[in-house]
């Protein structure tokens, strides 16, 4: 009788203990999701800030070609009046 009380102790805390840990490494695996989904976001942002400077400095560059375009035009107009 005795032995078998014990046993049934012995099971019962074993299968507590599996649970206990089953749950601890579905909750840490769980963590492990939301730690990789923020660093996903983060990379998200920083290529979209970083596509957006890109933007705005092809934009930049742009502009300063046009710029010069014009001036140039402006110079060889320039250069054909005085011949």
């Amino acid at each position: 009788m005795n032995t078998q009380i014990i046993m049934l102790i012995i099971v019962a805390v074993t299968v507590v203990l599996v649970v206990i840990l089953w749950q601890g490494m579905s909750v840490a695996k769980t963590q492990m999701s939301v730690d990789q989904t923020d660093q996903f976001r983060k990379l998200a942002e920083q290529a979209t800030s970083a596509e957006q400077k890109s933007a705005d400095a092809q934009q930049k560059t742009a502009e300063a070609l046009e710029d010069m375009r014009g001036r140039l035009a402006a110079i060889e107009k320039l250069l054909r009046d005085v011949q």
